[in-house]
C-alpha cells in the first residue's frame, strides 16, 4: 500500500528529473508548488508492467491508431467511472493530453474562424487555438464557484465560432462545471453547429463526486464531442505523455486521426508508454484512491493555513490537487508578489497573468499540494514570513 509520507518522496532523484518549474530547475534551498506534478513514485504495478515489457529488448512500431488493449482499458475507465460509453474505435491514443488539443483545434479550425474558452483557464487553449489560425473568444467564469456567465458567452459567439472549449474540472480554479452549465453548452453548442473539446485532464481528482462528464449530457451532445485526457495527474505519468481522445462519431474520428498524422509514423504515443495505461486504468485504481485520501487531507491543511493569511483568500476548491487564491489588500501584481515569495521564502508557486491562465487570472496566485505533509508543512512555514516584506 501507498503511505504518501515524506519518506515516499525521492529528492535526490526529483532534483534530477522533476522539470517543467519544479525540483530540477530551481535552486535546492527552493521548494516548487508549482507544475501540477505529483512529488510521488507511481504506483508499483505500473512499474511491473513497464519492467515486463521492455525485458524482451523488442521496440517495434505499435499500430498507429494506438493498442487496442489501451483503447479497450480507457473505454471501460471512462463507462465504468464517468458513465460514458465509447467504442474502443474512436479512441486515439495521443502523445499528451496537450497534444490532443492541438489535433482538435487544427481538425476544426481555420484561419478566420474563432473558438470560445472560459477562462481563468490553462494557456494551452489559446496556444492551440492560435496555432491553427484561429481567433479566441474569452467569457469570463465565477472566480467563486466557476459558473459560467452566459450572457456575456451569448453575445460573443457568432457565425464563425466553430468550437467551444471547456476544461473540466479547471484549472486554475479548482472547480468542476455545474450539470446546468453543462446542459446550457450542449444546447449551445448544438444551435451554433459548434464541436466541443471538452479537456477532462482532472476528471478523476474530484472530492464531492461532482464531476460529470459532458459526454453524458445527451447523444446529441455526445455526437459532436471530443473529449480529451491522459494519466498525467491521476497517476502522476507526465513523463510517459500518455493523452487519449475519445469520440463518438465517426466522421469526427477520421478528421482527427488524419489529422494526428499517425499513420505516417511522424507523431504518435509509445508503446511503452501505452503498456502503462494498460496497467494504470485495469490495475492501479487502489493506489489512486489512496492517493485520493492523501490529497484531500492536504487541501484541507493548505485551506486552514491559508485562512492565517491578511492578503490571500482562498477559492474553497472541490477538485483538481490546485488551490488559487486571491491577493487582496496589497497594491502587488500577481508577478510581483510571486517574486517577493520566492526571493524572500525560497517558494516558488505560480503567478496569475495572461501568460499563464488568461487575464482574468491576474491578481491571484496557483499552489500545487500533490507532496508531503512535511514538505507542505514546511512551504507554509517560509510563506509565514513573507509578511514582513509586504
Amino acid at each position: 500500500m501507498a503511505s504518501f509520507q515524506g519518506q515516499d518522496i525521492r529528492l535526490d532523484i526529483l532534483r534530477k528529473r522533476a522539470f517543467n518549474y519544479r525540483w530540477a530547475t530551481l535552486p535546492q534551498d527552493v521548494i516548487p508548488l508549482t507544475a501540477a506534478d505529483p512529488d510521488f513514485p507511481v504506483a508499483p504495478v505500473i512499474t511491473e508492467a513497464i519492467k515486463e515489457y521492455i525485458s524482451s529488448g523488442i521496440f517495434s512500431y505499435g499500430p498507429a491508431e494506438g493498442l487496442l488493449e489501451f483503447r479497450e482499458a480507457i473505454a471501460k475507465w471512462y463507462f465504468n467511472t464517468k458513465n460514458v460509453s465509447y467504442s474502443p474505435e474512436y479512441i486515439l491514443p495521443v502523445n499528451s493530453a496537450a497534444y490532443g488539443l492541438f489535433v482538435a483545434a487544427e481538425a476544426f479550425l481555420s484561419a478566420g474562424d474563432n473558438a470560445l474558452i472560459f477562462e481563468p483557464v490553462d494557456f494551452l487553449f489559446r496556444k492551440s487555438i492560435e496555432n491553427a489560425g484561429a481567433t479566441v473568444l474569452c467569457s469570463p467564469l465565477n472566480k467563486e464557484d466557476g459558473t459560467i456567465d452566459r450572457e456575456h458567452a451569448l453575445s460573443i459567439i457568432n457565425e464563425k465560432t466553430k468550437v467551444i472549449f471547456i476544461c473540466n474540472p479547471n484549472n486554475p480554479l479548482g472547480k468542476t462545471v455545474t450539470k446546468a452549465d453543462l446542459i446550457w453548452l450542449g444546447e449551445l453548442a448544438i444551435k451554433h453547429n459548434c464541436i466541443i473539446i471538452s479537456d477532462e485532464i482532472w476528471a478523476d481528482i474530484n472530492y464531492d463526486n461532482s464531476f460529470i462528464s459532458i459526454a453524458s449530457i445527451s447523444e446529441d451532445v455526445k455526437k459532436i464531442t471530443i473529449t480529451i485526457t491522459g494519466l498525467s495527474k491521476n497517476f502522476a505519468l507526465a513523463g510517459l505523455r500518455i493523452g487519449y481522445m475519445c469520440m463518438a462519431d465517426k466522421d469526427i474520428y477520421d478528421k482527427v486521426f488524419v489529422q494526428s498524422k499517425h499513420k505516417s509514423t511522424a507523431h504518435g504515443i509509445s508503446s511503452v508508454s501505452q503498456i502503462a495505461g494498460i496497467a494504470a486504468l485495469n490495475h492501479a485504481k487502489p493506489w489512486l484512491d489512496e492517493f485520493m485520501v492523501h490529497l484531500h487531507k492536504m487541501k484541507d491543511y493548505s485551506e486552514e493555513r491559508l485562512k492565517n493569511y491578511s492578503f490571500l483568500q482562498t477559492n474553497q476548491p472541490n477538485a483538481t490537487y490546485l488551490l488559487f487564491p486571491k491577493i487582496i489588500g496589497l497594491n502587488h501584481t500577481s508577478e510581483e508578489l510571486w517574486q517577493l515569495i520566492l526571493d524572500k521564502c525560497k517558494l516558488a508557486l505560480v503567478p496569475g497573468g495572461k501568460q499563464w491562465f488568461e487575464q482574468s487570472s491576474e491578481g491571484h496566485l496557483r499552489i500545487c499540494y500533490a507532496t508531503s505533509f512535511d514538505i507542505l508543512k514546511e512551504a507554509f512555514d517560509r510563506l509565514d514570513t513573507v509578511e514582513k516584506y509586504l
